[in-house]
Order: structure tokens, then sequence, then C-alpha cells
């Protein structure tokens, strides 16, 4: 009996025997608390545009709000991937963070003008503007955290390590859900903005007790930065599973964060008839999603046959999207919504799987770069999503955009056989 629970208790460590390093525990942490700032800051902007615009211009708002960060993040991303091969990534992380702290005080502090706060004259439109840096931030922050984990765990741990970190970003994600809804309606827009500024204070706490790395590329300051970028662009040319899990997720993500990211604040006041704190219940319920995958995959540990598996988690998408659409039922709608959130994790956490298995670690920033480019092109979708949205009805997008990525996902299955094959 002791024995078996001796093994057992062997069995669960060596799931989680990256936390072992000091590095990877603190990239964990970083993981966390960028986790909570994001949805805090997105679900603040997005109902800030949501109820300050007249009702017959909310869609075509949202989806301009979308459009903007998006533009940002992919005008950036591409460089941000650079940098994080070009120099340390532990001082891109610093830098990055820096320049957060500043435009959330900035935008913060603007927010507690009464005029500004009720979105008055060309205020909106300013505010939709400078929001727009939030993904700029994002643009280098993510591919650099991300192409991290190859700096903080010796490569046999990789698996491991990806799926721990997107553990976290679950993780984070349920801690802050919650609080943003609740503190927007309680509190208001200026102080639940500036509540996101501490975590940029705590990750740069947290970057400062990481060892400093040499950059994963160092021969690449030899070089111009717009050749570096092209260097990138070798793995996607030279190798059909890098290319088409990059592209696949390009349009998944673009197909279904476009509406469950984009319009959802309108789904949530026009059709579900809820309030920002309903929101943020629902946040919670795409966390838990995100969490019972990570566990899931950290169970399995190195799980075989990714390329089917990550194929079916496209398909799960967007048959609990095509649910979403089609149910007025609150509860049911939360729990379609976690089954989204479930499939999304899938998706990320084993397209960064594959990149890191078929990606030398000197270019491993630029082509996570490349592969999170799809978080802006989702942004920017989303301009032509609220567009249809506010002519064909919000619903009748929500139906195209399920349906749109099941025929998308059936067709890589049938027809990509390298993706289909990774083991």
């Amino acid at each position: 009996m002791n024995q078996t629970i001796t093994l057992k208790n062997s069995r669960i460590a060596n799931r989680f025997s990256a936390l072992a390093s000091k590095d990877f525990r603190l990239l964990i942490v970083m993981q966390i608390i960028s986790s909570m700032r994001m949805p805090i800051i997105f679900v603040t902007q997005s109902w800030y545009v949501a109820i300050t615009v007249p009702e017959n211009q909310r869609l075509l708002a949202l989806g301009i709000l979308s459009a903007l960060r998006g533009i940002a993040f992919l005008g950036y991303a591409l460089f941000g991937g650079t940098f994080a091969d070009r120099f340390p990534r532990t001082k891109v992380i610093y830098i990055s963070h820096c320049a957060g702290l500043v435009s959330v005080l900035i935008i913060g502090g603007l927010l507690l003008i009464p005029t500004v706060n009720n979105g008055n004259g060309l205020w909106l439109p300013l505010m939709m503007i400078l929001f727009a840096t939030f993904g700029i931030i994002n643009a280098q922050d993510m591919p650099t955290r991300t192409a991290m984990i190859r700096d903080t765990v010796p490569e046999r741990l990789l698996p491991q390590a990806i799926t721990l970190h997107q553990l976290a970003m679950s993780i984070g994600l349920l801690i802050a859900a919650p609080l943003a809804g609740f503190s927007i309606d309680y509190f208001g827009f200026a102080p639940t903005y500036l509540i996101a500024g501490l975590t940029h204070i705590a990750v740069l706490i947290a970057v400062r007790k990481m060892s400093v790395i040499s950059a994963a590329d160092p021969e690449a300051s030899s070089d111009s930065i717009m050749k570096n970028l092209q260097q990138g662009l070798i793995s996607l040319k030279v190798n059909p599973v890098v290319r088409w899990t990059i592209l696949s997720n390009w349009v998944v993500t673009s197909l279904g964060l476009s509406v469950m990211g984009g319009l959802i604040a309108a789904w949530i006041n026009d059709v579900l008839l809820l309030e920002a704190s309903d929101w943020g219940i629902m946040i919670i319920f795409w966390g838990v999603g995100g969490v019972f995958a990570s566990i899931w995959l950290s169970w399995k540990n190195n799980l075989q046959h990714l390329g089917f598996w990550y194929l079916g988690a496209c398909t799960l998408m967007g048959l609990s999207i095509l649910g979403f659409s089609i149910t007025r039922i609150v509860l049911l709608a939360f729990i379609l919504n976690g089954i989204v959130g479930f499939s999304y994790q899938l998706i990320l956490t084993l397209s960064v799987d594959i990149i890191q298995r078929e990606v030398p670690n000197r270019l491993m920033g630029r082509t996570v770069g490349i592969l999170m480019l799809a978080s802006g092109i989702m942004q920017i979708i989303g301009i032509f999503a609220g567009l249809l949205a506010q002519n064909l009805g919000i619903e009748t997008i929500y139906l195209a955009a399920g349906f749109l990525t099941i025929l998308f996902s059936i067709g890589l299955i049938l027809f990509q056989r390298p993706l289909r094959s990774v083991t």
C-alpha cells in the first residue's frame, strides 16, 4: 500500500518537476500576473465603449476598438518577437512592462475626469486610440514570455513546462475575471484600470529576480532588424508543420475570437440582457475550461499524436461557438463559453508545443511572434464582424463563425496530413 502511494506521489511530482527551476517558477508567477491584467483591461475597455456609444452604433464601435488593438498588435508583433531573440529576454520584459505601467497610469488618470469617463465629444475616439497601446504591450510581452520557457527548463521538460505555463494563464484569468466586472459596476472605469497597473509593478519585481540570460541569437545584432525578421520566416517556408500550425491558428482564432472576444460585450448586453458583473462570471467559466484543459494535458504528460489533438480542439471550438450562438439559456451559455475556453486553451498549448519542438531556440521569439499574430488578425477581423453584425444581425454572425470554424477544421483534418500526423 505504502509503495503504491509512494509511486503515485512520485508520478505526480514528476509532472511538476519543471517547477524545480527558480527561473521557471518566476516565469509562472509573471504569467499568472500578466494573465490577470489582460482580462481586467480588455473588459474595462470593451464595456467603456459599449455603454458610452449610442446603441445603434455599438457593434461598429466595438469592431473599431478591436481593429485598433489588432493593428497595434500586428504592427509591432514581428518586431517584438525579433527583440526577444536579439536581446536578453529578461531585459526586454522589464522595458515592456515599464512602458505598460506608464500607459495604464495615463489612461487610468484620464478616466478620473468626468467628461472622459462619459466619453463626451472627442474623448471617446481619443480613448479608443489610447486603448490600442494595450495591443503594443501585449505584442512584446506575450512572445517574449513564451520564448523564455526554453531559457528556464531543460529540453526534456519543455512539453510539461509549456502546459504549466498555459495553466498559469488560466489561473490568472480565474482570479481576475470576477474582479473586472464587479470593479466596473461598483467602483467605475478609472479605479479598475489603475488596478491593472499593480500587475506591471509585480512583474517588474519578479523579472528582476530572474537570472539574466544572454540573447538567444547573439549574432542577430550584427544584422539589421529587417534581416532578423526575414530569418524568422525561414521555418515557415521550409517546414510545412510549422507553416500549417501557424496558419490554422490564425484562421481559427480569427473566426472564433472575433465574436467571442470582440463582440461579446454586445452579446452579453443585448442578447443575454446581462451586466458587466455577469460578464465577469462568464469569464470564470472560460477560465475554468482553460484550467481543465491544462490539468488534462499535465496529467497526460508528453501527449502523443499532437496534430490529431490540435485539430480536434479546433473542431470542438467551432462546435461550442455554434452551440453558444443558438442558446438563450444563461447557464448553458456560460457552460458553452467554458467549453470554448477549454478548446482554445488546448489550441494555444498544443500549437506552442508543436512550434517549440520544430523550431530552434535562436528563432523561437520570432516564430512565436508570428504565431501570435493570430491575436492581432482576430482583432482586425473584429471590425468586419462588427460591420456585418450591424447590418445582418449579431445572431447571424455568431452562427456563421461557428459553422466556418467547423468547416475549416474538418478541411485541415482531411487534407493536411503533415499537421495531422505530428506525434
